[in-house]
């Protein structure tokens, strides 16, 4: 089962995201700030990472820096605020998904990258 870490401070998006990928067979942690990630990253050692840009405590943006630098598996980030484009590749991100989004469209996203990033370590 891969396992996704899912960090945002809203509540409901915690929600609505665990019960769209528990339900489609993803085993999910979910951490409600910016403090601690790599912590988190480190004990629970995800296979993808879904990142909102801006967490309480600190930015997602500076998140996904720090984590690139010891961390390899894929980092998604999403939010409502932005241009996509200019905020993943600031932080080298692998993706950049909008919210509000489709289920449908969110799902592929995901399995795209974890697709890959299982052919990237084989």
């Amino acid at each position: 089962m891969k396992k996704i870490l899912v960090v945002d401070d809203d509540m409901n998006i915690l929600e609505v995201v665990e019960i769209i990928l528990t339900s489609n067979g993803f085993d999910i942690l979910t951490h409600t700030d910016g403090w601690h990630v790599d912590e988190v990253v480190t004990d629970y050692n995800p296979d993808l990472i879904l990142l909102d840009i801006k967490v309480a405590g600190k930015s997602g943006t500076d998140i996904c820096k720090e984590l690139k630098e010891t961390h390899t598996m894929p980092i998604l980030l999403f939010s409502a605020y932005g241009d996509p484009e200019a905020v993943y590749k600031e932080c080298n991100a692998d993706g950049f998904i909008n919210k509000p989004f489709e289920i449908n469209d969110f799902l592929e996203e995901i399995k795209r990258h974890l697709k890959y990033s299982v052919q990237n370590t084989t």
